[in-house]
């Protein structure tokens, strides 16, 4: 068999519910002991008495054990080990963003591995097994980090303010419950920095150089449904049916987005956020800030041209990578999104200061050596640099090279 032939791919999901009152799927389970990790913002007492109910009706104990309201750190993970205590759950069920879902994801971790030492659990793809004694019920109420399908939990280290990761197949969650009934009282602004999130991820996962076809496929319909749906979601009028429609499509293109990067991996976007947990920036706004940049940055290819010409546009691959780039510029002004890490008052001294440490961290980072083009300290540095000034990216790149 020749070498063209030889090689293959697995596609790792788990089981997948969708359509608004897909959380009357959770009783189904037959789960006894759950432990309920949530944001009270989003699920509040009354709601949580709502999800209670049914779950106590089907003959399960319920505890609610941590409240995430926040980008996770360290602290939180112990917070909500320590607030388990000598509950024995089969079930682990989270309610709320991406920080809530990363939580719930290292808690089993270390609620499965009770003897795993701290520092190991951010060695990549190292993560021990399951016992098997209980499993994660993963519902967003945001429509953005894709975590519910994801192998990947986020934090930050309190001391250093920088990302951390825990990457393991072992913590996608065992269910990723869609249901987008959650998402109607999002605020706009939510919407479009979680949206921007997948909106990277769909993009992103596409041009990697891991990604398979069957990922690409998964990975360009998404950004199409996000590219054409999400400006309505955010912009329509509040209980519109076209507000309403737009945010079940973003929803669901999230969970793809995220399953496209499960299987492949972020990119050069997610490689460059450092200024976000040092700032305090949301994720999706440096996101979509830097997307139009990485683009840029990788252009021209093929995919961006296809991604283009999806779209409606015309012209030969340069000027489709120009046109998709420009769309993705546009976008961030259409749903609100600053164009410059400028205009969101980021001190210029404190910026340059730190531009060394946040260009370098390319160095050892997965998703930029996965990008589809080479990326050093200094072509990163001349990114971050001109997104700081809002300086609008040019195709073919210049800045990379700067």
């Amino acid at each position: 068999m020749g070498e063209e032939y030889a090689k293959y791919a697995e596609l790792r999901l788990g089981r997948w519910i969708s359509g608004r009152g897909a959380m009357r799927f959770l009783p189904t389970l037959g789960k006894k002991r759950i432990a309920v990790i949530y944001d009270g913002g989003v699920l509040t007492e009354a709601a949580r008495e709502k999800l209670r109910q049914p779950l106590a009706a089907a003959g399960a104990e319920v505890r609610f054990i941590a409240d995430i309201r926040h980008e996770p750190g360290f602290q939180d993970i112990r917070a909500a080990l320590a607030a388990l205590g000598d509950f024995q759950p089969d079930l682990f069920a989270a309610v709320g963003g991406g920080s809530v879902l990363d939580i719930a994801k290292a808690v089993w971790l270390f609620y499965e591995n009770p003897g795993l030492p701290f520092a190991d659990s951010f060695k990549p793809f190292q993560l021990p097994g399951g016992s098997g004694k209980s499993e994660i019920a993963a519902i967003p109420t945001t429509s953005g980090t894709g975590s519910e399908t994801t192998c990947c939990a986020v934090f930050t280290d309190e001391e250093t303010r920088q990302k951390r990761l825990i990457l393991g197949y072992n913590i996608v969650p065992a269910y990723a419950i869609l249901d987008p009934d959650f998402t109607d009282t999002l605020p706009d602004s939510i919407a479009a920095h979680t949206g921007m999130d997948a909106l990277a991820h769909a993009i992103e996962a596409a041009v990697c150089k891991a990604s398979s076809p069957i990922v690409v496929s998964l990975a360009l319909g998404a950004a199409c449904d996000l590219l054409e749906n999400l400006p309505v979601s955010v912009n329509a009028p509040p209980g519109s049916r076209e507000k309403r429609a737009a945010r079940d499509l973003c929803h669901y293109a999230a969970a793809i987005a995220g399953a496209a990067i499960n299987n492949s991996s972020a990119g050069l976007v997610h490689a460059l956020d450092q200024p976000g947990p040092y700032f305090n920036l949301p994720h999706g706004l440096v996101c979509g800030l830097l997307l139009p940049y990485a683009t840029a940055a990788h252009s021209p290819h093929p995919l961006y041209a296809t991604l283009a010409r999806r779209l409606g546009r015309q012209g030969d691959e340069t000027d489709l990578c120009v046109q998709l780039a420009d769309c993705l510029w546009d976008l961030n002004a259409a749903v609100g999104i600053p164009r410059s890490f400028q205009a969101l008052g980021i001190d210029e001294a404190e910026f340059f200061r730190q531009l060394p440490n946040f260009a370098g961290a390319v160095e050892n980072s997965m998703a930029a050596n996965l990008a589809p083009r080479e990326v050093t300290p200094a072509s990163a540095a001349a990114i971050l640099r001109a997104a700081y000034y809002g300086q609008k990216p040019t195709v073919p790149p210049t800045l990379a090279n700067t």
